[in-house]
């Protein structure tokens, strides 16, 4: 099976040989240490490495809206969702051009309502000091500009942009195929160079970045890098103080790659359990202990009152950085040679 190929109900028989197994990760080439210099060049974002292969199994994508979403798609009659959907074969990644989620970034600036606000306080700020100094028909004639500028901006992107945006999403992408590949164990996704880069998931190293916003508020990604050639690619982000979700997005992406495991057991996944041998023979031996059917019949609002915030807050408690590392065993000098 090939990696861009993703039949929703096709049942999968046997896994690649590549595939992700945490209780059998091969042992693999050594880092290239780049030095100190490098690290923080390249690094200086990292703030922290995460371990492979032993599991806290506390999933991340199972907030009332997705559970919400399921069951209205079910109500409707669709099972599986239609085009490129999360299945027991792929995680999809990456749908949006570059260059258009820089322009989405450049647009977000302008359209959001606290920013604009503070770009109208600069360029007023501006206008007045321009009156004090030149008087205000010099002002009127240089410093208005800036503020006329940022009105059109605000205004063009708040509403015709965005309403061609949510008219036609498709002008803005462009399936390459990338995403993560259960069965086949690989990874694939779009470089700044519009190409795509694709290796197996155990040459990744997983970071956590810290980030300040063009808005204001800081925030930290889980990025997987490459440790043989340096791509990266970003798989969530959060605000600063939400850092250890970060830790269950990574608990969950690695249960859905480990296929000695079975499938996060999430709304998104539900429909594809018994397609995937490892979670249709966990799921027979009776090691779920839910019914097939636990989301689409899960009362929603319990969930969103007792349920999901008991849920947060296991994943706030839990002792992550008491996970050891199975990395360690297959890459020979991780430590010495990783970011940080």
């Amino acid at each position: 099976m090939s990696s861009g190929e993703n039949n929703p109900v096709q049942q999968v028989s046997e896994f690649s040989d590549m595939a992700f197994r945490s209780d059998a990760i091969p042992l693999q080439k050594p880092l290239e240490n780049p030095g100190n210099f490098a690290k923080a060049l390249e690094g200086g974002d990292f703030i922290e490495r995460l371990p492979w292969g032993h599991y806290a199994e506390l999933d991340i994508h199972v907030r009332p809206q997705y559970v919400r979403s399921y069951q209205e798609r079910l109500s409707k009659g669709t099972q599986f969702q239609k085009g490129r959907a999360w299945t027991h074969l792929q995680k999809p990644k990456d749908l949006i051009k570059i260059r258009w989620q820089l322009l989405l970034m450049f647009a977000g600036a302008f359209a959001d309502h606290f920013m604009f606000r503070f770009w109208m306080f600069c360029a007023i700020v501006t206008f007045l000091a321009a009156a004090i100094q030149a008087g205000i028909v010099a002002a009127l004639i240089h410093a208005t500009f800036p503020i006329i500028v940022i009105v059109c901006l605000h205004l063009f992107f708040r509403y015709p942009f965005t309403w061609f945006l949510e008219r036609h999403p498709d002008f803005i992408v462009k399936d390459l195929g990338c995403g993560f590949f259960r069965p086949t164990g690989m990874v694939k996704f779009r470089t700044w160079r519009e190409e795509t880069f694709e290796a197996p998931f155990i040459e990744f190293d997983p970071y956590i970045s810290f980030h300040v916003n063009p808005k204001g508020p800081t925030s930290c990604k889980l990025q997987l890098r490459h440790r043989y050639s340096g791509w990266q690619t970003a798989v969530a982000s959060v605000h600063s103080t939400l850092k250890h979700e970060l830790y269950a997005h990574w608990d969950e992406l690695q249960r859905y790659m480990d296929v000695s495991q079975p499938l996060p057991d999430i709304p998104a996944l539900e429909p594809y359990r018994h397609l995937d041998p490892t979670t249709a023979k966990y799921d027979a031996a009776g090691n779920r202990g839910r019914p097939a059917d636990y989301w689409a019949t899960l009362d929603l609002e319990w969930w969103e009152r007792e349920g999901y915030p008991a849920h947060l807050n296991a994943i706030r408690e839990f002792p992550w950085h008491q996970l050891r590392d199975r990395m360690q065993d297959s890459v020979p000098n991780l430590n010495a040679g990783a970011m940080v």
